[in-house]
């Protein structure tokens, strides 16, 4: 865990400590034990809640501890008024003490969000927290998925979560979840604006509350029970996104289904368009000047080039073709003499840099690919000097990144598609 020191076991351990341990493993069981024993015999009461409320505060992690109190909680809920209510910010309470215990505790969080998506609570006070830990732990990847869980309920603007992506990127660019979020929430700012758009960003985010409120406590990942009731689903309804006169905004409704939805690559479904996506280029190459060894900001610099190149693929056949192919190729061109820029400096000072090499290496795998589609023999020319540059960056890369000499000589050989399409495969 990220500023945690390991320890080393140089010494003998001490045997108090040991016994301590060993006491304390001891007691933990025990109470484990009761717990698991309760809830097998379907024991609801206060009691039995206090324990596993004390049992979760001290091993966060323990699923069953969390399955049983979402078990007991259901007619609690359902049946609404003030004891629902108490019994949310009960276990809001419960969550943000076992937080405070292990803060990436996934069955902790899973358990905070079910909570939420129920009602009876405030979001904006939701919001407030986890912005207080992200200030806290800017990278801490639970925090960066429960804020976009809850401003997709808020229906909060994709505009308005770029701002803040920026900010806490501009803060530290070594922030992988920053710029993930940018990379979920372009192509949701940038979709089609149409009616149909419009109507299943409406329909997903009724799909998703429906899918929240009828999850099965004893089930964490979320299966279907039986339709909430009236009470439940008019709570809910009170917390449903604005709409204008156009539909809902393009808030992270969208995004919630591009992160659940089945595994595809950047470049078949990212919609964002070139301006855009300059812009995109202009603030990743802060991040190249200001930390190149830092790879967070280069693999965001791959997804745009996916987008670039899905510009032009969802062009092809289409009269945009031509138009499409040159503007692909002027962002491959400018992207190459950033890397070569950036390479003559970092090389001076650290010869064994690789990430600005790899990423021109692969800049001019796509040109070069781009190039032999055309069909031109001066494009053919071209293309063949870029092949022999590419297999040139490779095996400079070997050179200087030896632990990893079997990747490059796979992704020489064609066998490690990233971006482009392996050059044995489309050969």
């Amino acid at each position: 865990m990220h500023g945690r020191p390991r320890l080393k076991a140089s010494a003998p351990p001490d045997p108090e400590r040991v016994k301590a341990a060993e006491k304390k493993a001891a007691l933990f069981g025990q109470l484990a034990g009761e717990v698991l024993a309760r809830s097998a015999a379907k024991r609801y009461d206060p009691e039995s809640l206090a324990l596993s409320a004390k049992l979760l505060e001290l091993h966060p992690e323990m699923y069953t501890g969390w399955n049983y109190r979402r078990t007991a909680l259901v007619p609690v809920l359902e049946a609404g008024g003030e004891a629902a209510v108490a019994a949310v910010a009960g276990e809001l309470a419960l969550t943000q003490r076992a937080l405070l215990k292990n803060h990436k505790s996934y069955s902790t969080w899973h358990h905070r969000r079910w909570v939420v998506a129920k009602g009876f609570c405030s979001l904006e006070h939701e919001l407030q927290l986890v912005n207080m830990l992200l200030d806290g732990d800017s990278r801490n990847f639970h925090g960066w998925g429960y804020r976009r869980f809850v401003v997709q309920l808020m229906g909060t603007p994709a505009e308005r979560e770029l701002e803040y992506a920026a900010l806490k990127i501009n803060q530290n660019f070594s922030n992988y979840s920053a710029w993930h979020s940018r990379t979920v929430l372009l192509p949701v700012l940038h979709g089609t604006p149409d009616s149909s758009a419009a109507q299943a960003a409406a329909e997903l985010t009724a799909t998703l509350r429906a899918a929240a409120l009828s999850a099965d406590p004893a089930d964490v990942t979320g299966k279907d029970q039986p339709q909430a009731s009236a009470q439940q689903q008019q709570h809910a309804g009170q917390q449903q996104p604005q709409q204008g006169a156009a539909g809902p905004t393009p808030a992270l409704t969208a995004a919630a289904a591009a992160s659940a939805g089945p595994h595809v690559s950047a470049a078949a479904t990212a919609a964002v368009p070139k301006e855009a996506l300059d812009e995109e280029y202009e603030l990743v190459k802060q991040a190249f000047y200001t930390e190149p060894e830092d790879q967070s900001g280069w693999f965001y610099h791959r997804w745009l080039l996916g987008c670039s190149l899905a510009n032009w693929e969802q062009a092809r056949g289409s009269e945009a073709e031509e138009r499409e192919c040159k503007a692909l190729l002027a962002v491959l061109n400018r992207e190459q003499q950033t890397c070569k820029a950036r390479l003559l400096e970092v090389l001076d000072m650290e010869p064994e840099a690789k990430w600005a090499l790899l990423t021109l290496t692969r800049l001019r795998e796509v040109q070069q690919q781009v190039l032999c589609e055309s069909g031109t023999a001066t494009a053919a020319e071209e293309a063949s000097g870029l092949a022999a540059q590419v297999v040139e960056g490779y095996a400079r890369l070997k050179e200087l990144d030896p632990l990893r000499s079997g990747y490059y000589k796979d992704a020489e050989e064609g066998r490690a598609q990233v971006v482009a399409r392996p050059m044995a495969a489309s050969a």
